[in-house]
Parts: structure tokens; C-alpha cells; sequence
């Protein structure tokens, strides 16, 4: 079965003058990235490394990340992109849990690294930063290393984010790789063909833009512009200069795209697709999205880095259908799906149940975690923490977190539910619903909203409007509102909570 490694050699000979990768700094073809990665991975080689040996990677979205990775996997190494945000702390624990032999430093990032050393990291490795050092691994000959990269080997080790502590690091292997960029391929077209132009907005530290995007396109021989920052400007310059087909874009940067009037352009008119996830798409953006691109595909998706990451798709012949509003559709081809109790029974339609989670793609384990790769995994099965009812034609709706289900006069309330009715209502871009500890309630149910620019809306009018939907244990006690930059949202679109309750003093 091919891997990443071999579309190196099969991009070369196909499509060797097909720009493979784009940045701001400029293009590489497949032939010149192809080479690019032979290179390095002959120069992480000469220096020692060995497969199996974790490449640790400081970058941000650039064409150095993506022959990083490359090159890594080409040596028959790991790849292990860090998180550029983390504090010092955060990176020490990162590089010490996976131990990499070699770090490759881009040039913005030299300081992360020098403050890390600086505190302390008890784990020796040799760092090459951008410029000589790294120069030097590219000195080698641009062949194909005579390494064997194996089906089940792995090839990343991805970080997912943790709530209590730092952050664990998922191993994929390259079964994962393949099998979640041929789902994207067969359920959704995403990347299929050379003539396509995919756009990562999310940081490639993150499989929504390594996995789903990168991947799909690089082994059909397209191409992949990488936005260093998403900014509304920043994304209508990159679309309109690299003639975007598709891309994966968070409802958070859709909101923000929309409020700006980006979609409105003419230079955006070459996007034939967009896909988004990892928050709420409800039906007042869709049908925005719709009237300024009516010619474009949308699709939404569900998924986690421990499953590879995708899980379940909505279809764009579905988007627009009322009662599938709020579903994250249904599993992909390659991914099997049932809803379980706290006991491990499967829940019959209707019933709220676990997402479980079976497929090639589901990671091999935590790194070097046995005991939580052991807690998550059961009997092949992936238990992802979080709830959903299966309605009809299978369609699943995503609940909440378990973790994040308030407890409140006895009852249980779903943030999440009450989270996508007011993302419904015309007035809210952003909102976070939290339970805040209370004497008489045990929980108290509280909202932080953000309201879309040139709209109003006060606490009585969203209550009411949430009243005609919910129960009245579950309408917040209290709106709290903030502008949308105030809103805390992580790289990968999703608000955090635990920083909400930062901002809000609510505990």
C-alpha cells in the first residue's frame, strides 16, 4: 500500500511542473518540492537520524513546514509539528514527551527555541534553524533514501488539546494519512486533481489542515496555498493570487468573512468548495454563505485528531435542509460509527449516546501513554467524549463534550444545545454557554455572546428567543456581552471555555 513517501516519487514523474505548495515567500513545483525532501531527509539521515526517531518541527503555515514533513517521513521518521503558540512551558513538555532526536527551527520561531533552552529542557536533541543550519541538510543530493516506510509505521504525532494539564500527542500511522485523504477524496471531491488549489487557514500543527487538506491534494497532484495568518485581507489576497478552489474554514472565520464582505468579492470567485467544522455553522450563515457564493459547494464536518481526523460529513445536497440543521451528517466511507451508553451499549435512534468511533484511520495510541491510550481505546473501538442522537437517514446531532454538561436543579443541560439556538438567532456572531457553580442550583446556566456588527440584541430578548425551543431550566441566567475580538478562540476555530471563565471571573 503507497504512502505519502511514495506520491514524492509519483508527483515528480506526473506532474513534475505543477506548483505543489504556495506561501507568501513563493511556490515550489512538485518536482522542486519532491527534491526538496529527498534532501532534507539525506541530511536528517547524515545526521543521525534513524526510523522510528521523532523530528521535532517549530513552524508556522509555510512551504518550509510542508517539506518538513515531507522530508521527515521520506527518512522513515516521525514527524512532530509543535504548537508555535504554546508558552515556554507548554513546548519544554511537548519536546520532552516525544523526545525527538533532531528539532528544525523556521527562522520567526529561533527565540520559542532559545527560551526553552534558555529555562531548561532535560532532553538533548540537535536543533537546525532556518538559514546555515538548516541549509546545510538541504546540501545533499535530492534522492530517494533507501528506507523502507511501512503501511502501519508511524508518521505523526499530532498534539490534541488538553483541559487538565498539557496537552497529549496522538500518533497516527500512515495508514491514517492515506485512508482520511482517500474519505475526503471519494465522499467529498476535496483535492481531487491536479487543476484544484486547496487553502490551509487553520495551523498545519493541526490535522483539519495537515490531514484534510494538505494530504487529499498532494496525492492527486494538486496544489496547497498556506495563509501564514488568517485575516479576512489575507484570505481574499491568497484566493484571488493562487485562484483557490477549496478550503476548510472554521465558522468562526466564516462569520468574520462574511461580516467583512470578502465573499462578496469578485477575486473569491474561483472557490468551487468550501468545508468547515470544528464549531456551529447554523442556518443564518449558511444561507449568507450561500446568496454571495451560490455557485459553491458547502459541506460540514465532524472529527478529532485521535480519529485521523475525520469523522462524519453533511453533504452540500443536504446543507440547506431545515430539519438538518445542527447535524454533523454521517460517517464517512471509510469510518464506522455507534452511539453508546455509560455502560458500552449501543443507544437506540433517538437516545443520546457516546461517539464511538471505528476505522483505519483511528490513532495507534497517546505517545508513551499507555494508560490513557488504554482509557480511550477499548476493543478497537475510539470513545470520544462526546454525545449526539441519531436522527433520521442516520444523520447524527452533536450534543456536547460529556465533560461540558451542566448540572442544574437536578436536570441536565448541553451547552452545546443551547449554544446552536442562538447561533440562530440574526443578532449573534459568537457565544459560549457555561455552568457557573451556584448554592441553589448546584450549576447556574450563563451565556457570553457576541453580537454581529451593527446588531442589538439584550439578555430579555435572547431569553425569550430561547424560550420558544427550550425548557426554562435551561435559559441562561445571565448574558454577558463582549465584543467578537474579545471572544477567546483557539487556531482551530473552537471558543475556549476555560478562557471564558477567565475573562468573566465566573470560576
Amino acid at each position: 500500500m503507497y504512502t505519502l513517501v511514495d506520491f514524492l516519487r509519483i508527483n515528480r514523474r506526473r506532474n513534475p511542473d505543477v506548483v505543489a505548495v504556495s506561501d507568501d515567500e513563493g511556490r515550489l513545483t512538485h518536482q522542486e518540492l519532491s527534491d526538496r525532501a529527498w534532501s532534507l531527509a539525506q541530511g536528517l539521515i547524515a545526521a543521525g537520524v534513524r526510523p522510528g526517531d521523532r523530528v521535532g518541527v517549530l513552524t508556522g503555515n509555510s512551504n518550509f513546514a510542508l517539506e518538513t514533513f515531507l522530508g521527515t517521513l521520506a527518512a522513515g521518521a516521525v514527524y512532530v509539528p509543535f504548537n508555535w503558540r504554546w508558552a515556554t512551558a507548554e513546548l519544554i513538555h511537548g519536546i520532552e514527551l516525544t523526545k525527538p532526536s533532531v528539532v528544525l527551527v523556521e527562522a520567526e520561531f529561533i527565540p520559542s527555541l532559545a527560551a526553552a533552552e534558555e529555562t531548561g529542557i532535560p532532553h538533548e536533541f540537535t536543533a537546525f534553524r532556518q538559514g546555515l543550519e538548516y541549509d546545510g541538510l538541504l546540501d545533499h543530493a535530492p534522492v530517494a533514501p533507501d528506507v523502507t516506510v511501512d503501511f502501519e509505521d508511524p508518521a505523526v504525532i499530532l498534539f490534541t488539546g488538553g483541559t487538565t494539564g498539557f496537552s497529549k500527542g496522538v500518533v497516527l500511522p500512515h495508514r491514517a494519512t492515506i485512508v482520511n485523504a482517500v474519505n475526503e477524496l471519494a465522499d467529498l471531491g476535496f483535492g481531487s486533481g491536479p487543476e484544484h488549489v486547496g487553502l490551509c487557514t487553520v495551523p498545519l500543527f493541526h490535522s483539519a489542515s495537515l490531514l484534510t487538506v494538505f494530504a487529499p491534494h498532494y496525492i492527486t497532484g494538486g496544489t496547497t496555498a498556506v495563509l501564514r495568518k488568517f485575516t479576512e485581507e489575507g484570505f481574499a489576497e491568497v484566493v484571488a493570487r493562487e485562484h483557490v478552489t477549496s478550503t476548510f474554514a472554521t465558522p468562526n472565520m466564516l462569520r468574520r468573512l462574511l461580516g467583512a464582505g470578502v465573499l462578496d468579492r469578485p477575486e473569491v470567485k474561483s472557490l468551487r468548495q468550501i468545508h468547515s467544522g470544528a464549531g456551529l455553522l447554523r442556518m443564518p450563515d449558511k444561507l449568507a454563505i450561500r446568496a454571495a457564493l451560490p455557485h459553491v459547494q458547502i459541506f460540514f464536518r465532524y472529527g478529532l485528531t485521535e480519529a485521523g481526523p475525520m469523522v462524519t460529513r453533511l453533504h452540500d445536497a443536504d446543507i440547506m435542509r431545515p430539519e438538518l440543521d445542527g447535524s454533523i451528517g454521517t460517517p464517512y466511507t471509510f469510518v464506522e460509527v455507534e452511539l453508546r451508553d455509560p455502560m458500552g451499549n449501543e443507544v437506540p435512534d433517538g437516545e443520546l449516546g457516546e461517539i464511538c468511533v471505528r476505522g483505519p484511520a483511528v490513532m495507534s495510541g497517546y505517545f508513551d501513554q499507555p494508560a490513557a491510550t488504554a482509557d480511550t481505546v477499548r476493543d478497537g473501538w475510539l470513545y470520544t467524549g462526546d454525545l449526539a442522537v441519531r436522527g433520521e437517514g442516520g444523520n447524527l446531532f452533536f450534543r456536547d463534550r460529556a465533560k461540558d454538561m451542566i448540572k442544574t436543579g437536578g436536570e441536565n443541560v448541553y451547552a452545546a444545545e443551547i449554544e446552536q439556538l442562538l447561533y440562530t438567532h440574526p443578532a449573534v456572531m459568537e457565544c459560549g454557554v457555561l455552568g457557573v457553580p451556584s448554592e441553589e442550583w448546584d450549576e447556574e446556566v450563563r451565556a457570553v455572546v457576541a453580537l454581529r456588527d451593527g446588531a442589538s440584541a439584550d439578555q430579555a430578548e435572547l431569553q425569550a428567543f430561547l424560550r420558544q425551543s427550550l425548557a426554562g431550566y435551561k435559559i441562561p441566567k445571565v448574558f454577558l456581552f463582549v465584543s467578537p475580538d474579545d471572544m477567546p478562540v483557539n487556531p482551530s476555530g473552537k471558543i475556549v471555555k476555560s478562557k471564558l471563565r477567565e475573562i468573566t471571573g465566573w470560576g
